[in-house]
């Protein structure tokens, strides 16, 4: 069985926002790929309403990480708005070292530590590499692995 990667989180639309603002800025860290962009404009398509801005309207400019903390303050909501950003860097297929750096700069601003981070970063690939783990390909799995951490 799988464990429940996200806990049930009720996002409101600033949330939303801020979220969605955040993993656009590290998607433009290396470059917007498409799969990237596809599970961004996913997650936001899914929590917006007619009438809410487009998300080109409100997460094209800066990010400004100070702005997370005071909207992601729960353990709970802090994990979430971490492991997402984490997840993002992951959809490309290459986790680039400077994905993690803004990954850690962000966690910062909201009160998650190094330690912290690191736990939250295994997590995060457990949890991708449990959807794996009925491969009998050893080779092919330990591959997987070494692509899962910073380049």
């Amino acid at each position: 069985m799988i464990p429940e990667f996200f806990s049930q989180q009720d996002l409101d639309f600033e949330q939303v926002k801020c979220l969605t603002h955040a993993l656009m800025a590290l998607a433009k860290v290396d470059g917007i790929h498409d799969n990237e962009m596809q599970l961004i404009r996913q997650f936001y398509d899914s929590c917006s309403r007619a009438g809410d801005p487009r998300l080109e309207e409100f997460a094209g400019g800066k990010f400004d990480p100070s702005r997370a903390k005071s909207l992601f303050d729960t353990d709970e909501l802090r994990a979430l708005y971490v492991k997402s950003l984490i997840l993002l860097a992951f959809a490309d297929g290459v986790y680039a070292q400077e994905e993690d750096d803004l990954i850690h700069q962000y966690a910062e601003a909201i009160g998650v530590g190094r330690d912290e981070v690191a736990q939250l970063s295994e997590a995060t690939k457990e949890y991708l590499l449990s959807s794996l783990a009925h491969v009998q390909n050893l080779d092919a799995l330990k591959e997987v692995k070494k692509r899962l951490d910073p380049k």
